[in-house]
């Protein structure tokens, strides 16, 4: 990434930033990114919520430390090398330049080698070297076999949704499996807690894989939606950081699998990017993303594919995990009474944490209908999947509107990725509480629009209203009855 486009792509997030009312150091930000794109020259930058991770409180120090948190399959700091690795790294790097090597050329270095250690170079005559030149000459060419990457139980531990481990979860009943309730348990408040940081590998390959297929058993028992969402959320982001360090062989059959994703071929095109997808199913990946970069408007497409770089289809292969996971589409209807006896008291403890957890906050009455705008009652019914411009709209309008921050942040937890002590921090700056002290306004009608947020072009609002907060309120020095839009 060269300065320019690091200085164009700070400035976009900087703008996101000031959006959603949180400050950000620009010279450390940059810095950061900087740093990341000369440790990870092959990573993309843009995989990194760079906004959402950032803590203004941090030193620039804690906030490398917090982004190495968040996303520990990335390098983050220089690692210092001893020479045994490093004499390791010379010997892998001169087995590659041998291997590039035709066989004269392989031929004139054994020489040279056996002079610089002393040893007589053995004359062949020059019948013989001709016969044998003849013999190679007539060997047929051996084919480059290109072989499948091997499938481990390690492997399968790290993507549980390849069809491979779903043949050998099938080879256990749910009763055989109790006597790891208790570790299933833990993996479960794990998503709890981390949310997008990912749950966290286990040492034992078997039991890895094993509580994956259970915990998502317990979650759909337990019937919470939200626990549902968070542990799929958390599971599906440990998915996408394994595979971002994974080897390119293993990295692209997984992708294939579950994306049904195919390399670039053409030449045109391969330069800058990898993969392609067919767009019917692109525009199903992309329902609940909603990054300007993903737009149809803003991407690659040619011959109904879209044109990805590597590191997009990676996230989109977070996005496919987590719908699949999240989904109790075609899934056979469990409760926790049908359920082993080990099982049903581990999902009992779940919910007693879930019921402390969800109670920590002040519930929200619902208005009545009619009383909130439309607009602002459509992004409330899908709070959980809205996007970060939309969260900033319900928040700066529901502050105007005088409700509290813990009854906001008790919306804001229906969220799968809420996180307390970000989400308190942005809503008391929109509040006027932090930083700059500005209270802030939900934006104008106007704004609404173009950022595509109006229901239906205003319809269901009164003519004069500039903004959501105008919404119910009458007009000054007008009759009652122009207020209201025509049928």
């Amino acid at each position: 990434m060269d300065e320019d486009v690091l200085e164009t792509y700070v400035r976009s997030l900087m703008k996101s930033a000031d959006y959603l009312g949180k400050p950000i150091n620009y010279v450390e930000l940059k810095a950061l990114i900087r740093r990341f794109v000369e440790l990870n020259p092959h990573s993309d930058p843009k995989t990194i919520d760079w906004v959402g991770v950032w803590d203004p409180t941090l030193t620039y120090q804690e906030q490398l430390e917090a982004f190495r948190r968040n996303y520990p399959g990335f390098r983050w700091k220089e690692e210092e090398i001893s020479e045994e690795a490093f004499e390791m790294a010379r010997r892998r790097k001169l087995e590659e330049i041998v291997r590039e090597l035709d066989e004269d050329s392989l031929k004139e270095l054994i020489e040279l080698i056996k002079k610089e250690l002393g040893e007589a170079v053995e004359e062949v005559p020059q019948t013989e070297r001709k016969e044998q030149e003849a013999v190679v000459i007539q060997e047929p060419p051996t084919p480059s076999l290109v072989q499948a990457p091997a499938i481990t139980l390690k492997t399968l531990s790290k993507y549980p949704m390849l069809q491979e481990a779903r043949n050998l979860f099938e080879a256990f009943e749910v009763e055989q499996l109790d006597h790891l309730a208790e570790a299933t348990k833990t993996r479960v408040l794990e998503a709890l807690q981390r949310g997008e940081k990912g749950v966290l590998p286990r040492e034992d390959a078997m039991e890895d894989l094993l509580t994956f297929a259970l915990a998502r058993v317990l979650c759909i028992a337990i019937g919470e939606p939200w626990l549902l969402k968070r542990w799929a959320l958390a599971e599906a982001s440990r998915m996408e950081r394994f595979l971002h360090v994974e080897a390119e062989e293993l990295k692209a059959m997984v992708l294939k699998e579950l994306l049904n994703v195919e390399e670039v071929d053409d030449e045109r095109l391969s330069d800058e990017f990898s993969y392609k997808v067919q767009l019917a199913q692109y525009l199903r990946l992309i329902r609940e993303l909603s990054g300007p970069e993903w737009r149809l408007v803003n991407r690659m497409v040619h011959r109904g594919f879209v044109y990805l770089t590597e590191a997009e289809v990676v996230r989109l292969f977070r996005q496919k995990a987590y719908q699949l996971l999240s989904s109790v589409e075609n899934v056979p209807k469990i409760k926790v009474q049908q359920l082993p006896p080990k099982l049903q008291e581990a999902a009992e403890d779940i919910v007693k944490e879930l019921v402390k957890l969800r109670s920590s906050y002040q519930p929200i009455t619902a208005p009545a209908s009619g009383d909130w705008p439309p607009c602002m009652e459509a992004i409330r019914a899908r709070v959980a999947e809205a996007s970060h411009k939309e969260l900033f709209t319900l928040t700066a309008f529901m502050i105007n509107k005088g409700h509290s921050k813990e009854e906001i942040l008790a919306l804001l937890a229906e969220r799968p990725d809420f996180n307390e002590k970000i989400a308190r921090y942005q809503v008391e700056h929109i509040a006027g509480l932090r930083g700059s002290r500005t209270k802030y306004r939900p934006p104008s009608c106007q704004t609404m629009k173009s950022l595509g947020l109006c229901v239906e072009d205003g319809k269901y609002c009164p003519r004069w209203i500039q903004n959501p907060l105008q919404y119910g309120k009458k007009p000054k020095d007008q009759p009652k009855q122009t207020t209201q839009t025509p049928p």
